[in-house]
């Protein structure tokens, strides 16, 4: 039997060395958004009741003083049974805990991030030539919250993401300071901005979640796909950009390249017919990926009077094509020898300042 306590706290650990390493990388809002999430989590305090500032604040000081005693950290080993894993050595941790009926994840995210958690197995399955674990309830966890996320051709899905996301987006909605996409892509589940927070309402976005989830492995899925069509050098490519607007960028074009393909996220929500899908693909397109695929909306406006899917379909085939453009013009600067801060230099006065 798997000590589960213990085996949590050994990979809190490295969630923690990891925020200590990247907390920086955030926002102020959005770190103090993520740190008010993470003290839910630890407190299993529900997304429906309140929480006293002062509780937060303490508990905001204490990790803070944690960071600093853990940025100089190396992540730790994961002792299991008897052996000793390394923390991305998902593979082989996986192949003890799924007896146990849970789940480890790890990755590198968004300015590098490394990322784990730990979690309840809902299901493994094997699907488009990929292993997928549905993960539920989770024991330990980082800042980061990705709904899902891929190594190798081993895509995790994470429900409790999934579902923090969208009650995030539910709270906004309430507060008036949404947008009619919001309240529309709610509005196909039966979900409106004059209920209140309760139990029986986390329960049914719970459900809305569940189906979210399936949307979540197709992006990965496009992930996947895009990634061996680019080969190793675009690889290559990210890891050798600092920090910055041009790795953001860089990284939202793949990202926009992988919805947007034949395996991807926008591909599936048109097979399926899934309204909701489609208006929180829009209430989750962001930032840069907002700039580059902007056909989307058009084509949202026009789905939304007259439900025209073929419409959608035209739009991800135009971002896809305009996308791929952005992503042959960013190795083509790469290929004439360019990385680091001067790749990112190119990046951002060839192909960014055009855009914004």
């Amino acid at each position: 039997m798997i000590d589960i306590e213990s085996l949590s706290r050994k990979i809190k650990r490295n969630c923690d060395i990891s925020d200590s390493h990247n907390w920086g990388s955030y926002s102020l809002c959005g770190l103090l958004l993520r740190l008010r999430e993470l003290y839910r989590s630890e407190k299993m305090v529900k997304p429906w009741e309140s929480i006293a500032h002062s509780d937060v604040g303490e508990w905001i000081s204490a990790r803070e003083a944690l960071w600093s005693e853990l940025k100089d950290r190396e992540f730790e080993d994961i002792p299991l049974n008897g052996h000793v894993y390394g923390p991305y050595e998902t593979d082989r941790v996986n192949a003890l805990l799924e007896r146990e009926g849970l789940i480890y994840g790890a990755g590198i995210g968004l300015y590098r991030k490394p990322s784990f958690f730990l979690a309840d197995l809902i299901s493994r399955e094997q699907k488009n030539g990929c292993i997928v674990f549905m993960a539920g309830g989770e024991y330990a966890r980082d800042l980061a919250d990705y709904p899902a996320m891929v190594q190798g051709k081993t895509i995790f899905v994470r429900t409790e993401m999934v579902k923090q996301l969208l009650w995030g987006r539910f709270e906004e909605m309430r507060a008036n300071r949404s947008k009619s996409t919001l309240r529309c892509a709610f509005s196909y589940y039966g979900v409106h901005a004059g209920e209140e927070p309760s139990e029986n309402l986390y329960a049914r976005i719970s459900q809305i979640a569940l189906c979210e989830a399936e949307t979540y492995f197709y992006h990965e899925l496009g992930e996947v796909f895009e990634g061996e069509r680019m080969g190793g050098e675009w690889k290559v490519l990210l890891a050798s950009l600092p920090h910055g607007r041009a790795e953001v960028f860089t990284r939202s074009v793949k990202d926009v390249l992988s919805d947007t393909t034949e395996n991807g996220m926008l591909r599936h929500i048109i097979r399926s017919r899934n309204a909701g899908s489609l208006g929180f693909y829009l209430v989750f397109l962001t930032g840069f990926r907002k700039l580059i695929f902007p056909e989307i909306f058009d084509a949202f406006q026009v789905f939304a009077e007259t439900g025209d899917w073929e419409k959608i379909d035209v739009a991800r085939r135009t971002g896809y094509k305009n996308t791929a453009v952005y992503g042959e013009k960013i190795l083509a600067l790469y290929r004439t020898g360019l990385t680091g801060s001067m790749l990112s230099e190119r990046i951002e006065q060839e192909i960014l300042s055009r855009l914004l």
